[in-house]
């Protein structure tokens, strides 16, 4: 296993920002080392807390649905709500019929609206912040919109049966998307490590990312809903919101803007934001011919990521619903089993990567295509589950599938040039906004809804189809690639006129740095 001294050698000439140091990290004074790990370590606790605030909260956000369609909605008395709630056995079925009909109706509309305007404004952003790039303002403004949605929320607890669940989803969901959300994180996240990695690193810099968000997740649920029955909705809460404040103060003092813009302009500043040129020139990176830019394999990319962000979101947005009616599960029993799926995913990811990149040097597009077979065999067992062990086999099951965000996020940084990289995630950001919009009213009213009563599990086989189909697409991508004149194409699909060959994920630097 290789030393930090040894990884913070390697990673000197990473940077873009500065001209490699001459010391290496075990010749620098304790001055230089925190003022080097400053340079390095960039968005990784932003992501953090970001990551800690939003599961923290999350058992206390599923009840608290629960309790407002049971208590607001309609209108029944704290006894009944609270045996609804709290017993692990299926009682009062009419009145649990009604609360999960109700919620699965909200999450039908909340989604794609909650997907509107960080579409809306990741289309125009990406390609502001490519001409003046500028990355740090859009990586705060979703922590801040979490911030007003966490205010928010408070207020609704404390207004319990004058609050529905209506009014409550969009404090919730709606709000934060006005800052961009998730989406607009994600799409500044990737571009701003697009701007400080050279593309040999970057896949282990995706890789870093997606470790780190690993690492929070079971972390913090393995106690969130043990937290949340001890101190209820307002602390968790308030506990939440003070990570989210940690998350901005980090990002404005500690975070550094890539590079510097080598002109001004003379725009009005919301004017030269929503220039629907800049909007138009994103969709170019798909339509307009670029020597440097494989518009096929970007479009291909396109739609694997949105398979992968609609399945994902449709199936988290009914599983709760499905686990609390069918299986009788109580908030802890649920979170402990969502801890439990996590870790196995690290754990996968942790042995795949480097087994996958480094070993057996496996093209991108196979590892993309072995992580989407895993997933529909694993969808296969949780649909036939009939109890809670069975459910922790497919659970094991999904062993790699954690590896599919590294390997779209890495495909996608390398089919375009350096220019275009803002824009084409811009372009992910906007699919990962439309994923969920069509993902809520699928599965919560065409799917789960239908099938409530005959065949609840039946969106797992809905998820394991749409992957089977994605599958040959992955397939016909590889052949594709396979048969491009050697000269032309470099290492895993990157067109260039000199070969790239991209240094394998250390999995073990990533251990000893991050976890």
């Amino acid at each position: 296993m290789e030393s930090t001294a040894d990884l913070v050698t390697k990673s000197v000439g990473d940077l873009t920002v500065e001209e490699p140091l001459a010391k290496t990290f075990k010749q620098m004074t304790v001055k230089e080392r925190v003022g080097y790990i400053k340079e390095v370590i960039t968005v990784e606790p932003l992501i953090a807390t970001y990551i800690i605030s939003a599961i923290l909260a999350k058992p206390a956000l599923l009840v608290l649905e629960y309790e407002k369609a049971c208590k607001a909605n309609l209108g029944l008395n704290d006894t009944v709500c609270d045996t609804i709630i709290n017993s692990e056995e299926l009682v009062y079925v009419n009145e649990t019929t009604q609360i999960q009909l109700l919620i699965s109706d909200v999450h039908s509309w909340q989604l794609p609206i909650q997907s509107i305007m960080p579409l809306i404004l990741v289309l125009f952003l990406g390609s502001y912040s490519d001409r003046h790039q500028w990355r740090k303002p859009f990586l705060l403004l979703p922590l801040i919109g979490e911030l007003f949605a966490v205010a928010g929320c408070i207020i609704s607890v404390t207004f319990m049966r004058s609050w529905n669940l209506e009014l409550h989803g969009f404090v919730q969901a709606i709000v934060p998307s006005f800052f961009g959300g998730q989406t607009m994180l994600v799409m500044a996240v990737f571009a701003y490590i697009a701007d400080v990695s050279t593309l040999e690193m970057r896949t282990l810099r995706v890789g870093i990312v997606q470790i780190v968000i690993n690492a929070c997740v079971p972390t913090v649920q393995s106690f969130s809903a043990v937290l949340f029955k001890a101190i209820n909705y307002t602390g968790v809460l308030f506990i939440a919101g003070a990570f989210y404040s940690i998350g901005i103060v980090y990002g404005m003092f500690w975070i550094k803007e890539p590079k510097r813009p080598d002109k001004t302009t003379k725009k009005n500043f919301l004017v030269d934001i929503f220039d629907t040129k800049h909007a138009i020139d994103t969709f170019k990176l798909v339509f307009k011919k670029n020597p440097d830019n494989d518009r096929l394999f970007i479009v291909s990319l396109l739609v694997g990521m949105f398979v992968y962000t609609m399945v994902n979101v449709g199936e988290e947005s009914v599983f709760f619903l499905y686990t609390k009616a069918f299986l009788n599960w109580s908030i802890v029993e649920y979170t402990s089993f969502s801890t439990a799926n996590t870790l196995i995913h690290l754990v996968g990811t942790i042995i795949a990567v480097p087994l996958f990149t480094k070993i057996f040097k496996l093209h991108d597009l196979t590892i993309l295509l072995l992580t989407f077979l895993d997933k529909i065999v694993c969808n296969i067992f949780l649909g036939l589950a009939t109890d809670s062990v069975l459910m922790y086999v497919g659970a094991a099951v999904s062993l790699i599938t954690g590896v599919t965000a590294i390997s779209l996020r890495s495909l996608a940084t390398k089919v375009v040039s350096q220019n275009d990289l803002g824009k084409a995630q811009s372009l992910f950001g906007i699919v990962e906004a439309i994923g969920p919009a069509v993902a809520a009213p699928v599965y919560n009213v065409g799917v789960y809804t239908h099938t409530y009563e005959t065949l609840p599990s039946a969106y797992f086989y809905f998820s394991a189809l749409i992957y089977g189909a994605y599958a040959v697409v992955i397939i016909l991508m590889y052949v594709r690639d396979r048969r491009k004149p050697k000269e032309s194409v470099a290492t895993n699909g990157v067109k260039n006129n000199d070969e790239v060959k991209e240094k394998p994920i250390q999995m073990d630097d990533i251990q000893i740095t991050h976890m």
